[in-house]
C-alpha cells in the first residue's frame, strides 16, 4: 500500500525505481552505474590510491612512507572516493535528513568488510563518537548507525567503547594542519565498555587526514585492543596524479 501511494524513486536523482529493484543504495541504474568503487593499487595502510606500480614495488603513499610515529590502527579502507553520486549519498544522509540511508551506506560497508577480510580479523565494531551538543544538533550519530547496520549485517557486536573527551570545532571547515591539532587528544575510552576480543573495526562516514581515525585509534589500543582497523564509506582523493584518491 505505501509503494503505490509513495512510489520508491531514486535519491539522487528522483527517477521511479521498479517494486523489486534490487539495487545497491536504492539507486536508479544510471546512478548505481555511476558509484565508484576504490581499489587497489593503494596504501596498504592508510588506503590511499597509488599510481600504477613504477616498478619500485612501493606499498605506501608518500604519506605513510614518510610518517616517523607509527600509525595506531592496522589499515583503513574505504568503499569510495567522496566524489560524485557516493558524496552526494552521503550529505543526504549525513545533513538531509535522509536517515534511512543508513541500511543502504551499511551494506557498501558490508560489502569492502567481507573482500577485506575484516570478519578474521575483527571481533567487534566500534564508531566514532560525537559530542552531546552536536548530536542534539544534528539528532543522530551518523557512524553510530552505520555501525549498527554493520554489526547486523556481519554478525558483529557493536560496542560504544569511545567517549568525546573535549568539545572540538567541526573538521569540515578546517585546513590539514588544523585538523591534526583540532582532534589531538579528543577522543578517550569508556571507563565501563566491555571489551569484545583482540580486534577491533572503528567505522566512520568519511576518511579525510585520518586524524580522527589515528586519535580514535590510539584510544582504542588504551582500552585494551590489540588491533584496530578503520572502514569507512569513502574517503577524499588527491588528484595530484591522474590516479590518485585521500580523512
Amino acid at each position: 500500500m505505501l509503494a503505490l501511494l509513495y512510489p520508491p524513486s531514486c535519491p539522487l536523482c528522483e527517477a521511479p525505481l521498479s517494486p523489486d529493484s534490487t539495487s545497491v543504495a536504492f539507486l536508479c541504474p544510471k546512478c548505481e552505474e555511476g558509484l565508484e568503487r576504490l581499489g587497489p593499487p593503494w596504501c596498504a595502510r592508510c588506503g590511499a590510491p597509488l599510481p600504477p606500480d613504477d616498478g619500485q614495488g612501493k606499498d605506501l603513499c608518500a604519506d605513510c612512507g614518510t610518517r616517523r610515529e607509527r600509525v595506531p590502527f592496522e589499515r583503513a579502507r574505504a568503499y569510495g572516493p567522496y566524489e560524485g553520486r557516493l558524496a552526494a549519498l552521503i550529505k543526504l544522509y549525513k545533513y538531509g535528513g535522509e536517515r534511512a540511508l543508513a541500511r543502504p551506506l551499511a551494506e557498501l560497508l558490508a560489502e569492502r568488510f567481507k573482500s577485506e577480510g575484516f570478519d578474521g580479523e575483527v571481533d567487534a565494531i566500534a564508531f566514532v563518537p560525537m559530542s552531546r551538543r552536536r548530536q542534539r544538533e544534528r539528532g543522530f550519530n551518523q557512524a553510530e548507525r552505520l555501525a549498527r547496520r554493520l554489526g547486523r549485517l556481519v554478525g558483529k557486536p557493536v560496542v560504544a567503547a569511545l567517549r568525546r573527551a573535549r568539545e572540538t570545532a567541526p573538521q569540515e571547515a578546517l585546513t590539514r594542519a588544523e585538523r591534526l591539532t583540532n582532534v589531538r587528544g579528543a577522543f578517550a575510552a569508556r571507563s565501563r565498555a566491555r571489551r569484545e576480543g583482540e580486534g577491533v573495526l572503528l567505522v566512520d562516514d568519511v576518511y579525510t587526514t585520518g586524524a580522527t581515525a589515528r586519535e580514535c585509534a590510539q584510544a582504542l589500543k588504551a582500552a585494551g585492543y590489540a588491533r584496530v582497523y578503520v572502514l569507512t564509506v569513502a574517503r577524499t582523493v588527491s588528484h595530484a596524479h591522474d590516479h590518485d584518491h585521500a580523512r
